[in-house]
């Protein structure tokens, strides 16, 4: 028998072998894919450009990189450590360590094309069926489904990329391996380094201590050391998954009746944990950024008209000035079906900055428009003036100064402070945050003394908002071909605002299309990624336990012997496999908790904001009824391979 049919009849024998090594590295090439015709998507790149979603889309892209990244690397050791005995018996018959090198080349890169092929068709396939979907979920109508050269490209150079890496480590072991010690491969047992309940509670306590320090200084720093205690909440849930088991060991001893009669499953519970510390570590991350991203998300996009009637008060606004926006009352009535039609002149003064280089800018309101605009009756006398902050009182900042000093005519004018009014009652344009406001003589007397520019506020409201789409639109190209045909304005302000951006349209119609867009698209690619990883997480526990699932046979076979019975084992499996199912999916959906509580004292706590917790509620409930399937298949699976 020659070398080459000594090798293609142990493929024959092992074929299960090769076939979950090459299911796994189809996996992943589908799991670029179908991310790669998300990111590389036309309307999501106009998004990432337009939107802001740059940062929102490269968080999840590098988890789901990192992921691949360990996943196709654990399964080619899986594949490896199953094969040293192979190759021990390869080299008695004769066979010289390059000879092993080219047939790990040869059989990786048969099965790296393969795997691609298949990947790639995978991926087309379910991501347009997943696409179609979720689209018709989120009632997106405007986001093309398509396919560009660029996702094959990502797609298949990713993969290649952490596939040699993986094969080269392979390469280079086995160059370096002995025959003997590839011979007993098989027959080392992993040691359990160190058992400490002290460090497993100084784990415990870490993680606690850093959650609790981030939620009590969260609002108070803007989430400034965010990333440093996360980073601690992650090192105390490393030590923790390590030492948990002998934590809890030394914690049973305690009572003996408890302990005894759970002294085998406490003890393989304890060398699973220390053997799958960077597995359950993984998937208990993941699955706490799928919960906590998805939830938020959702939130979002649940919240999207929501959000679009809270900013603005009226159903449409827009500044105009002598040159800019020009439209008279009856050519707008024409345009829009006014029902209220509120118009506001605004006096923006500036001064140039004595020892830096710049403006500082005034926007003043007259007393008699600011008491129309808020239903308030302020008196002020001759040089007092009323802060006023057009924001949501819960979460404004005012920084009042208790007086203004302006130079006119080379003269210093002080103006006191009287009062402020701190109340939503403008919509969402620039400069129109903060007000000073004067009664109507000093208003008259500062725009003819001082210099400064004049804008005249368009607030303005329809019968029903959710039908102003197309008038919006007409009013915005009119004002667009309009401007075009009038020089630049110029003011301070322009590095910071520009001109297009000062005189644009804002609508509720239009803020409510954006964010349901943007929210729509963010919550799409969660999603996406979010049934992703929950496959990948499930993949790589699934395959971690089958890889020993001939030791744990040979195991049970000598518990049998000794009087072990069918039932004893049943029990014993199903707690074992319980618990490594369960813990990542307790620990991840109680961090995911955490976090949602800790954002949410930006905007009151999580309590205050009853959507987020319904939320959370539906995507954890989900999660763990997908869990509890997957639980009963992997246990029935390996019932399967022990009893029988």
């Amino acid at each position: 028998m020659t070398f080459n049919q000594v090798v293609w009849k142990m493929v024959r024998v092992n074929y299960k072998k090769y076939i979950f090594y090459y299911l796994c590295n189809s996996f992943a090439v589908m799991f670029f894919f179908m991310f790669s015709t998300v990111y590389f998507n036309s309307r999501v790149e106009q998004g990432k450009k337009m939107e802001s979603l740059q940062d929102a889309l490269s968080i999840p892209g590098a988890a789901l990189i990192i992921f691949t990244i360990f996943f196709i690397s654990y399964a080619h050791n899986v594949f490896m450590k199953k094969r040293k005995s192979e190759f021990g018996l390869f080299m008695t018959l004769g066979m010289a360590r390059r000879d092993l090198s080219k047939l790990l080349i040869l059989e990786n890169a048969a099965i790296a094309i393969l795997s691609i092929l298949s990947g790639l068709l995978a991926g087309a396939i379910f991501s347009r069926l997943f696409f179609m979907l979720l689209m018709n979920f989120i009632e997106l109508e405007d986001v093309p489904f398509h396919f560009t050269g660029k996702m094959f490209f990502f797609s298949i150079g990713a993969f290649i990329a952490v596939f040699i890496l993986a094969v080269g480590k392979s390469l280079l072991q086995t160059m370096r391996s002995s025959l003997i010690l590839s011979m007993k491969s098989n027959r080392y047992a992993d040691s359990i380094k160190m058992r400490s309940p002290l460090i497993g509670g100084f784990g415990l306590l870490m993680m606690a201590g850093s959650l609790l320090i981030l939620y009590f200084t969260f609002e108070s720093s803007n989430g400034a050391y965010l990333p440093l205690w996360t980073l601690s909440m992650l090192l105390g849930l490393y030590i923790s998954i390590n030492q948990a088991a002998s934590f809890l060991i030394n914690l049973a001893k305690k009572f003996p009746g408890f302990y005894y009669r759970r002294l085998l499953f406490l003890s393989s519970l304890d060398y699973k944990f220390k053997q799958l510390t960077s597995i359950i570590m993984l998937v208990t991350v993941m699955i706490m950024i799928t919960i906590f991203y998805s939830t938020l998300l959702l939130t979002f996009y649940k919240a999207s008209e929501k959000d679009a009637v809270n900013n603005h008060p009226y159903d449409v606004a827009f500044y105009q000035s002598e040159t800019k926006n020009t439209i008279s009352v009856e050519e707008l009535n024409e345009v829009i079906d006014l029902k209220e039609h509120l118009q506001i002149p605004i006096f923006n003064h500036y001064e140039k900055l004595e020892y830096v280089d710049g403006y500082q800018t005034y926007d003043f309101m007259a007393l008699d428009d600011f008491n129309k605009l808020t239903s308030s009756q302020v008196s002020l006398g001759k040089n007092e003036y009323l802060f006023y902050l057009n924001s949501d009182p819960e979460y404004a900042h005012p920084d009042m100064v208790e007086s203004i000093q302006l130079t006119i005519n080379n003269e210093v004018v002080t103006y006191q402070l009287k009062d402020q009014v701190i109340e939503n009652t403008i919509n969402l344009l620039p400069n129109a945050y903060e007000f000073i406001v004067v009664n109507q003589s000093e208003f008259d007397f500062l725009r003819n003394r001082v210099e400064g520019y004049e804008l005249n506020l368009h607030l303005i409201n329809v019968e029903n908002w959710k039908d102003s789409e197309i008038p919006v639109n007409e009013l915005e190209e009119k004002f667009h071909v309009n401007n075009k045909l009038t020089p630049p304005m110029n003011y301070p302000d322009m590095e910071h605002t520009s001109e297009s951006e000062l005189f644009r349209v804002v609508s509720k119609i239009g803020d409510y299309h954006q964010n349901k867009t943007t929210n729509g698209m963010m919550f799409y690619v969660t999603t996406f990624l979010s049934i992703m990883f929950f496959f990948g997480t499930f993949v790589l526990l699934y395959l971690n336990l089958f890889s020993e699932v001939e030791t744990e046979k040979l195991k049970y076979r000598k518990l049998t012997k000794i009087g072990m019975a069918s039932k004893e084992i049943k029990q014993n499996v199903s707690r074992e496999l319980g618990t490594i199912f369960f813990a990542p999916t307790v620990l991840g959906t109680t961090l995911a908790f955490f976090y949602l509580a800790i954002l949410s004292t930006d905007v009151g706590g999580i309590m205050q904001n009853p959507d987020i917790l319904m939320h959370f509620l539906q995507i954890a409930g989900i999660y763990l009824i997908i869990q509890v399937g997957s639980f009963f298949y992997a246990r029935k699976k390996m019932l399967l391979h022990l009893i029988n």
